[in-house]
């Protein structure tokens, strides 16, 4: 293959396993100046993305919307392929050898930023085994204020981006700060924003196309998200987004928001039985299905997480919850749903993680090098 043009090489070679590709680095000097070159690692990334290859679901254990987790293992992180998800390997993070939860904040493009606490945050390419330490971006804060947390990639700028937002007061919101770390200039900037909302359930955003979105209220009682607050990366400032129209929003109790497919997306787990409504945003919302109540049984909640690689069906996070927690119904369960026939098409059992308080993303295995950036110890 050495002896092949270096496109045709790369186009071959585009088609492998991140796993394969590091391998083949060892062959020779061409082939690991090929494979290392940041014009391949966007070609094998791109190609990745576009047909759905080399996914894997990441499982970590962090807190449920409805329990704690202190019983359960904090602080494990687990991938399993697409292709094969009844087996999951346990994976050397960052913060293994930390006490308490490291939180996931969100993955892109294959990097995973995560935290240990609210102290400190490391980007990590789980495919490569690199990561590096973010230092401090953020100002102090107490006990009174809330915060959350966002991860994202400004492709225009070819940079990979942190975002902390702070809500400092005691008793009501005094004021916001947001704080920008910049991965390509290792640099940040703090300033105070103009921020009329307030959290709901304070969780980390998600990214989707260029902005980090927060589920946000309008007033401080509230329970439920009023709309969603994006964050451009490119711009660095905020727009809303309006929440889909929702027919039965007042039985709802859980709204949720995530990526799927590339695409942000929506969700309203309402009391049972009504169905799950899934919602996902292009140029404005479209509901692109639903999970019939019952389906999957009585659930607490569910998120959809991708799709099959035929197409036909969805691959579902379930989540079961009763108060009395020695009957041992509070589980997570995977699931497949079939599209066409609208019915559960049968539980996917993973291998080697254990049962219990569990946060599942799909992540796409990648390439991309932190040390392709200045300034970077990896």
């Amino acid at each position: 293959m050495e002896r092949l043009p270096r496109d045709l090489n790369m186009n071959i070679l585009s088609r492998l396993s991140v796993k394969c590709l590091l391998r083949l680095r060892c062959v020779s000097k061409p082939f690991c100046s090929l494979i290392d070159s940041q014009k391949f690692v966007k070609t094998h990334l791109n190609r990745s993305i576009e047909t759905d290859f080399n996914l894997s679901v990441i499982l970590s254990y962090t807190p449920a919307p409805m329990i704690s987790c202190s019983r359960y293992g904090q602080g494990k992180i687990f991938s399993a392929s697409l292709d094969s998800l009844n087996i999951a390997v346990e994976l050397d993070h960052p913060f293994k050898n930390c006490t308490g939860e490291t939180p996931i904040i969100d993955t892109c493009n294959g990097l995973i930023a995560l935290k240990n606490g609210e102290n400190d945050i490391a980007l990590w390419n789980p495919s490569t085994k690199k990561h590096v330490l973010l230092p401090k971006f953020w100002s102090d804060f107490d006990d009174y204020a809330d915060l959350v947390d966002g991860f994202g990639y400004d492709a225009v700028s070819d940079d990979y981006k942190v975002v902390r937002l702070i809500q400092f007061g005691r008793g009501k919101v005094e004021y916001t700060e947001i704080a920008v770390y910049s991965l390509k200039s290792n640099s940040s900037r703090r300033i105070r924003v103009d921020f009329p909302y307030y959290f709901s359930h304070p969780r980390d955003g998600t990214f989707a196309r260029g902005h980090v979105h927060w589920l946000v209220l309008n007033e401080p009682e509230g329970y439920n998200g009023d709309l969603i607050v994006a964050f451009d990366l490119k711009s660095e400032e905020f727009f809303e987004v309006p929440l889909p129209h929702l027919e039965n929003r007042d039985s709802g109790n859980l709204m949720y928001m995530g990526n799927f497919s590339g695409c942000l997306y929506f969700s309203c787990f309402c009391d049972y039985p009504e169905p799950v409504d899934i919602w996902i945003m292009k140029e404005s919302w479209t509901k692109v299905f639903s999970f019939a109540g019952g389906v999957f049984g009585i659930f607490t909640y569910a998120k959809a997480l991708a799709y099959s690689k035929s197409g036909d069906k969805v691959l579902v996070d379930k989540f079961l919850y009763d108060e009395d927690e020695d009957e041992g119904i509070n589980k997570w369960e995977l699931d497949w749903y079939d599209l066409q026939n609208q019915r559960a098409a049968g539980q996917v059992t993973v291998h080697g993680v254990p049962q219990g308080c569990r946060y599942t993303m799909i992540y796409v295995d990648s390439l991309v090098s932190l040390a392709a950036y200045p300034e970077r110890d990896v």
